[in-house]
């Protein structure tokens, strides 16, 4: 089940901040950059961060998360983790499914990700991505910026 995460709810927030820990040092080790910029998140970091954050909850327990910003010209998909635990399950692809949902039709829908992430660049490729701008945040490291455009009828 996929709902929003209330930000001044201090156990949600905590919540996510556990998870999001858990997932994004995965990504770190998979690029090989320990400098993510989620895994200095605090729960003030989460609340002024300005994205809507979506918890997907297996048996009450948050086991991924999702986050968006969307402007005029843009959707951009802030973040998205799983639990370590609930990889290949689907959730990921649920998450993205239901963000690009939101998003209204026509929008170009914009996601970034460590160019060495190889499962979350097949996630993006898989869902109609293309990969566009790469950008080194670091010697040796780079993030690739994946995008679409929202439509109505068919999100992949």
């Amino acid at each position: 089940m996929i709902q929003q995460i209330d930000l001044n709810n201090n156990m949600q927030v905590l919540e996510l901040l556990m998870l999001q820990q858990l997932s994004y040092r995965v990504e770190a080790r998979l690029i090989g950059f320990k400098e993510i910029p989620p895994l200095w998140d605090s729960p003030k970091t989460l609340r002024d961060s300005g994205e809507l954050f979506f918890g997907y909850y297996e048996h009450e327990q948050l086991v991924g998360a999702i986050s968006f910003k969307q402007n005029v010209k843009e959707f951009t998909i802030c973040r998205l983790m799983v639990h370590p635990s609930y990889f290949r399950r689907g959730i990921a692809s649920q998450l993205l499914e239901f963000a690009e949902s939101c998003a209204a039709p026509g929008t170009l829908i914009k996601v970034s990700t460590g160019t060495n992430n190889e499962p979350a660049v097949r996630l993006y490729i898989k869902h109609g991505y293309t990969p566009g701008q790469i950008m080194e945040i670091s010697p040796g490291i780079t993030l690739t910026v994946f995008h679409k455009t929202a439509n109505t009828l068919d999100n992949h």
